[in-house]
């Protein structure tokens, strides 16, 4: 039996993660942090405490998406206890990147942008688009609900980083986001990035290679959040007694080997 933690456990994502955990047999939910507000999901009676730090129940795996700061607090106590991590949590500085890569070093961790499978087939398609159409300008357009705190998305981000590994180029250097004013020609080899905030959109994301009489266009549309948790769920009985190591879902979807 593996037993799951989850952080944020009476919000969206915490009344799916519940829901996807109780079709396993394998799987139990041991415990959960949350603020209060929200109901916690029905027929909940494990431990829930506001601070992961108070809770006396230890699970195998913690399943997390909430901010940047509860993660890195997070993986402190889990780094603590040997307690495996799945990390959906997006919007983390070099810093945050950098204590989640230490932390790994000491227990198994996956941190993703997006747990969709269909996504993650996605990032691999363009990877390999963006190397065979080099000299194509990239532009990547997202759009999520207007509840969403950050921009571009993390999902945006990964589709960036996966074209800019395959024109063998560090992201940071040719990113442009948010464009604004007179901003002159396009400079070429850029990858543009541009974010849409409204009602209730799940996920949304496009990657447009532009070329002089053509245009290709990679894509996946998000129309359930059950998607992010199934994939969550999926890669905590991937994760549950790995060595510690920072894994990706290529590995844990096996497109690694592809």
């Amino acid at each position: 039996m593996i037993k799951v933690g989850i952080i944020g456990l009476n919000g969206r994502m915490g009344h799916m993660l519940w829901q996807e955990c109780s079709r396993y047999e394998d799987l139990k939910i041991v415990c959960g942090v949350c603020k209060a507000g929200p109901a916690l999901p029905q027929g909940c009676e494990v431990e829930v405490k506001e601070q992961v730090s108070e809770l006396k129940t230890l699970p195998d795996v913690f399943i997390d998406f909430s901010r940047p700061e509860a993660t890195l607090a997070l993986l402190d106590f889990a780094c603590e206890h040997k307690i495996a991590v799945v990390i959906g949590t997006t919007g983390f500085d070099e810093a945050g990147k950098a204590r989640i890569s230490q932390a790994a070093e000491v227990i198994p961790v996956v941190l993703a942008a997006n747990f969709s499978v269909g996504v993650n087939v996605l990032l691999s398609l363009v990877e390999k688009a963006a190397a065979i159409l080099a000299d194509y300008d990239l532009e990547i357009v997202e759009a999520h609900h207007k509840h969403k705190v950050d921009a571009p998305s993390g999902t945006a981000l990964a589709i960036g980083q996966a074209a800019a590994a395959g024109r063998k180029v560090e992201l940071k250097d040719v990113m442009v986001s948010g464009r604004d004013g007179i901003t002159g020609e396009r400079q070429p080899g850029s990858i543009g990035f541009a974010a849409i905030r409204g009602g209730d959109i799940v996920g949304e994301h496009q990657a447009l290679f532009c070329g002089e009489g053509e245009r290709v266009e990679l894509g996946h549309i998000a129309t359930s959040r059950a998607i992010f948790a199934q994939g969550a769920v999926k890669t905590a009985r991937w994760l549950f007694g790995k060595a510690p190591k920072l894994y990706t879902l290529k590995e844990v979807l096996g497109l690694d080997r592809l």
